[in-house]
C-alpha cells in the first residue's frame, strides 16, 4: 500500500489519518491534501498494484473481500506505523466510501481513536449491495456487525445529499443498530454527490 505525508510533518499529538476508498485512488488523497495540518494519506492494499504472479494482489481484494479480515491488519498495521512515525497519542481516523467500512472495522479494536469520520462510507454492505443489485462481499467483514462495539468511539458521519453510489439508507441501515448515540453524528452535506464535493465539511470537522 501507499502512504503520503506532507514533508514537514513532523510530530503530531493527534494524527489525522485518511484511507482511501473502494478502486481507483484519489479522492480522499485530494481530501487529505486539501485539509493539510497533522494529516497523513493511506491507500488499500494493491490500489497501486496490478494484479500478478509477483505479488498478492488478487481480483478478489477488490472484489468479495475488499474488506476483509486480511485488508483490516494490513491497514491497522500501517495506522499504527504511522503513529509511531509521528510520535501521535490518538488518531481520527477518516475514511472515504469503502475507506469508511475498513475505518470502522479497525477502530472497533482500537483504542487510540479520537475520531471516527466516515465520508460516504459503506457503513453495511449488505444493505450497499442490495441497493445496486451487485454481487454480495461474501468474503468481507461488515461495519454493521462491530456496531455495538463501536457506540463508544467517537464518530461521524457524512451522506451526500445527491449520492446515488452510496446512499443514506446504507448510515441508516448502520445507525438502527446502535443502542446508544451519544458519541454518533451524522449531517447530509449539500451538494455533494459520491465524488464531489468534501473537502471542506472535512476541514470543518477536523479544525473544531
Amino acid at each position: 500500500m501507499m502512504g503520503f505525508a506532507p514533508p514537514e510533518l513532523k510530530q503530531a499529538d493527534i494524527l489525522n489519518i485518511f484511507i482511501e476508498g473502494d478502486g481507483q485512488p484519489g479522492i480522499a488523497l485530494k481530501m487529505a491534501q486539501d485539509v493539510g495540518g497533522d494529516t497523513v494519506y493511506i491507500a488499500r492494499p494493491c490500489q497501486y498494484l496490478p494484479t500478478g504472479r509477483f505479488n498478492a494482489c488478487t481480483r478478489e481484494v477488490w472484489t468479495s473481500h475488499r474488506y476483509s479480515q486480511d485488508v483490516v491488519d494490513s491497514m491497522d498495521l500501517a495506522i499504527t506505523a504511522m503513529k509511531k512515525r509521528f510520535n501521535a497519542s490518538q488518531v481520527r481516523l477518516v475514511g472515504y466510501s469503502g475507506g469508511g467500512a475498513v475505518a470502522s472495522i479497525i477502530a472497533s479494536k482500537r483504542s487510540d481513536v479520537a475520531l471516527l469520520l466516515t465520508v460516504a462510507g459503506n457503513m453495511d454492505h449488505k444493505q450497499w449491495s442490495d441497493f445496486n443489485g451487485s454481487e454480495p462481499l461474501t468474503g468481507s467483514l461488515n461495519p454493521i456487525d462491530f456496531s455495538l462495539a463501536l457506540q463508544s468511539v467517537p464518530q461521524i458521519h457524512l451522506m451526500g445529499e445527491l449520492d446515488d453510489i452510496v446512499p443514506g439508507s446504507v448510515l441508516m441501515s448502520y445507525l438502527s443498530k446502535l443502542n446508544r448515540r451519544e458519541q454518533v453524528k451524522s449531517y447530509i452535506i449539500g451538494g455533494a454527490d459520491h465524488t464531489c464535493c468534501w473537502s471542506v465539511a472535512v476541514a470543518t470537522l477536523l479544525s473544531r
